[in-house]
């Protein structure tokens, strides 16, 4: 089986082709058996087949979690940096003439942009915010209360577990990806041992090796 340009769907299909037809057919079985691949060898190979099966699917599970994982991420710190940059913008008012609140609470400094800079950045506004009483008194004349900015905060913190999801399944699906590609290089290692076994057995029966998937040139 030439696999330089199949896909691992088709890699699945044809090494199915091989092992369970000789599983099925009495003719293929009795050909093959003599040479040393018995229905208990052939089901090795179905074992195998069958294991690589799970992967390939648990590998795609896994990338779809990471993909739902990057969408909870994204929408959440969308959300949460459209709260913090009203918030600012108002506190820039509030506090225009306040110079410790405009340096500790980096009112005119450049905004982050690293997820890291950010959540730093960003919560430690909040905090600052919420352990100073004047502060919030100021910002309920604005009618935001501290229900309003501890909600906030823990938009903050709820992005940053969504960045730490965002890793851990990307380390899932790293980890599935490499479980399946041994497992795809164990089933093709047996495939190709019983290709030229069948090959031998069924010289004669093209027709044979034609339903294992195997081509038969001429």
């Amino acid at each position: 089986m030439n696999t330089s340009d199949l896909t691992i769907e088709e890699i699945l299909f044809q090494s199915g082709l091989r092992i369970n037809n000789s599983l099925s057919d009495p003719k293929i079985l009795n050909a093959v058996s003599p040479l040393g691949y018995t229905e208990t060898k052939l089901n090795e190979g179905a074992s195998l087949l069958a294991d690589a099966t799970t992967l390939v699917e648990t590998q795609k599970r896994e990338y779809g979690e990471v993909d739902a994982a990057q969408t909870t991420y994204e929408t959440d710190r969308k959300q949460a940096h459209s709260n913090y940059m009203n918030m600012l913008a108002l506190c820039k008012v509030a506090f225009k003439k306040d110079v410790k609140a405009i340096s500790v609470l980096d009112l005119t400094g450049r905004r982050a942009t690293t997820i890291s800079g950010w959540l730093k950045q960003t919560g430690g506004f909040y905090r600052a915010l919420l352990d100073n009483e004047e502060w919030k008194s100021v910002l309920a004349g604005f009618g935001q209360t501290e229900d309003t900015l501890n909600a906030q905060l823990a938009a903050i913190e709820a992005v940053a577990a969504a960045s730490e999801m965002v890793k851990k399944e990307k380390g899932d699906a790293q980890n599935a990806t490499q479980e399946r590609d041994v497992k795809i290089e164990e089933l093709l290692d047996w495939v190709s041992d019983y290709e030229v076994i069948a090959r031998i057995a069924l010289t004669d029966k093209p027709q044979l090796l034609e339903k294992l998937g195997i081509v038969v040139k001429g």
